[in-house]
């Protein structure tokens, strides 16, 4: 069993994980894994691959 770092439950087969310079941590439900980051202040870093929201405006319209 592997408990999740914010509230003991059991995390299940599939643990929402966030990886930290110091560990790995792992939660049981993407809420409690929010809630951590809002707790210590982590701002996920943007995955390029998703849309492209990462660039401005302008830099989508210029071809």
């Amino acid at each position: 069993m592997i408990a999740c770092d914010l509230c003991a439950l059991d995390c299940g087969t599939k643990p929402f994980e966030l990886v930290t310079p110091e560990k790995t941590l792992h939660f049981c439900c993407e809420g409690c894994r929010g809630i951590w980051m809002m707790i210590h202040d982590i701002a996920e870093a943007p995955n390029p691959a998703q849309n492209d929201s990462s660039r401005s405006i302008d830099e989508r319209k210029s071809p």
